[in-house]
């Protein structure tokens, strides 16, 4: 399972029935949970008010489905058989002709197909229609990340939070009412952060909350705390799903020395350690900066030796503490870095995943073979501040709107989140290039803070 790089199908519909909708599936988030055996597999069908679906695997990947395919998708997850499927769709939409069993059969299988493949690229029978990236607008974030606290027992030179310590922070009481609310605008997938997330003592119960309802739960940590067999057993009890674990380097000195504690990367490694022994999917992430750079091979060999099965690695997130750190590694620098990390992840069976939104004329992560990266932010995922204030994402530190006060419409169409997901921020010569639509001009915050003159725009397709 994927902790923040949830992968957006390129806007999959079926292209199958034009009829008009009569009845159907109301609106909601629906839950499924198959266990086959050691596979686990979470199922999020989200209904939206006009019929169409989307159906999220594993908190990973996306589906996107008109109103046929989604009911279609519903009853079959519901264990329903194509005959039964045949009569809710004939029911459901007028128009329908009186024999469709050979299409809902193949609808079927490639549902379970995308399923089975969780994200990897599979064949299909049934006439899917690929739409372009990110082209598909939802009314409510795929992803929350929810900043409990910004305390942390580490103090990242790096680090991209541009709050204080000391920032006011809910009670337990409060995040289970936004909790509440995120489930009720059919947010499936909830990943706690910081700051630290691990300094709350009722992050357990917050987790335990979130199962019940039928959330995915994932935890963005230091992995200190996680040391403590017992503390890391509670958080396993509560249900959480995955754990993503900050590791600068497989050398103590270098490790402690970014996130500035001496005896960090013991606690570390120790809470590392301690949860690839447990049930959760575990990944690693580390920041790519001057101080890391040339232990990197080392490092991936470390992270191989120890087992874990997905790496993560991102460039400096300007914002925080990153917008002056001057240890940022620009985009020629990071080239020869992850061509290094995709040999050695893919000799040691391991998953590669590369965060970091670059401007393509610059780096292009399609021709090295990382797949589409672009700002999603107030999109496909956003962040509440310890406050409940809600930001675009991590790093922005705007506030769109109190989650606790205002209703989540004004949230979602505030100016800033409109202006993101139109993109109204692009750099002039990035408005007519061909590769616009994956590129989305990179990460808002970095060309803020490092304007440039972008390279000879690619000319449009014919």
């Amino acid at each position: 399972m994927n902790t923040s790089d949830s992968r957006q199908s390129p806007g999959l519909a079926r292209k199958l029935f034009a009829w008009r909708k009569t009845a159907g599936i109301g609106e909601g988030l629906y839950h499924f949970r198959r266990v086959e055996g050691l596979n686990k597999t979470r199922l999020h069908l989200r209904v939206d008010p006009d019929g169409t679906g989307t159906l999220v695997i594993n908190a990973s990947s996306i589906l996107h489905l008109n109103p046929s395919a989604s009911l279609i998708a519903y009853h079959h997850l519901n264990g329903s058989s194509p005959a039964d499927i045949q009569s809710q769709v004939k029911g459901a939409f007028s128009g329908a002709p009186n024999e469709i069993l050979t299409e809902i059969q193949l609808i079927t299988a490639d549902l379970e197909a995308f399923i089975q493949a969780d994200g990897e690229p599979v064949n299909t029978y049934s006439g899917i229609e690929i739409g372009s990236p990110y082209s598909h607008h939802p009314s409510a974030p795929y992803r929350m990340d929810l900043a409990l606290t910004y305390r942390c027992n580490n103090d990242c030179p790096h680090c991209y939070n541009a709050r204080s310590r000391s920032y006011p922070e809910l009670g337990t009481r409060d995040w289970k009412k936004i909790i509440d609310r995120l489930w009720q605008i059919n947010i499936p997938h909830l990943i706690f952060t910081g700051g630290e997330p691990t300094l709350r003592d009722d992050l357990a119960e917050l987790i335990a909350y979130a199962e019940e309802k039928g959330q995915i739960t994932g935890l963005n940590t230091n992995g200190r705390r996680l040391s403590d067999p017992k503390f890391l057993a509670s958080l396993v009890d509560a249900g959480l799903d995955h754990v993503q674990i900050t590791v600068e380097s497989h050398n103590p000195e270098i490790h402690d020395q970014m996130v500035n504690h001496r005896g960090a990367w013991d606690q570390t490694i120790a809470g590392v350690k301690n949860s690839l022994a447990s049930p959760l999917f575990v990944m690693t992430n580390t920041t790519m900066l001057q101080n890391n750079r040339d232990s990197l091979s080392a490092t991936l060999d470390f992270l191989g030796q120890l087992g874990i099965p997905t790496v993560g690695l991102n460039a400096l997130i300007y914002a925080g503490r990153g917008k002056d750190v001057g240890t940022g590694l620009s985009e020629d620098e990071l080239k020869p870095l992850l061509e290094l990390a995709q040999d050695k992840t893919h000799s040691l069976g391991q998953k590669l995943i590369w965060y970091t939104p670059t401007l393509y004329c610059y780096f292009n992560p399609l021709d090295m073979g990382l797949g589409i990266k672009g700002c999603t932010a107030a999109l496909y995922n956003m962040c509440v501040e310890p406050d409940g204030g809600v930001i675009p994402c991590q790093s922005y530190y705007r506030q769109l709107g109190n989650l606790l006060i205002d209703p989540w419409k004004s949230i979602w169409e505030h100016d800033l989140a409109l202006q993101l997901r139109e993109r109204k921020f692009l750099p002039a010569d990035c408005q007519t290039c061909s590769l616009l639509e994956e590129c989305g001009a990179g990460c808002p915050l970095a060309y803020a803070e490092h304007p440039r003159v972008v390279k000879p725009v690619i000319p449009p397709a014919s």
